[in-house]
């Protein structure tokens, strides 16, 4: 089996327009999105100390956080898009576990969520 190297994100908001009904979907909610991604055959990194090395976090967080698309029924929809996004980043990448956290829909305490993962 071959090394992994694990990153992870955890509880990066969005703001997006989804939900099941009409009205739910007319203005944005904050959704909560953790990534947990393996990449295979991490580098020994005091010699490779640099970005390439391994995938940049910021184009995880700018997806997320911007470049969700059009809106969703689903957060499930959410999670795809994002897992679809993660893998596209790296040859390396093996695996990609997304969680998304949607705290309006219960009232009161609590949350739902949903998670996905995807492999190559």
């Amino acid at each position: 089996m071959a090394d992994l190297q694990i990153i992870r994100i955890e509880d990066a908001k969005a703001l997006v327009r989804v939900g099941v009904p009409e009205p739910e979907r007319a203005n944005p909610q904050e959704v909560r999105i953790s990534v947990t991604m393996a990449l295979a055959n991490p580098p020994a990194y005091p010699e490779h100390d640099r970005i390439g090395a391994t995938v940049d976090y910021d184009r995880i967080l700018h997806f997320i956080r911007d470049d969700l698309g059009a809106p969703a029924h689903l957060i499930e929809t959410l999670a795809d898009r994002v897992a679809g996004h993660c893998l596209s980043l790296s040859e390396r990448a093996r695996w990609v576990e997304v969680t998304v956290k949607k705290p309006s829909v219960l009232s009161g305490d609590g949350l739902v969520s949903v998670s996905i993962r995807r492999e190559r």
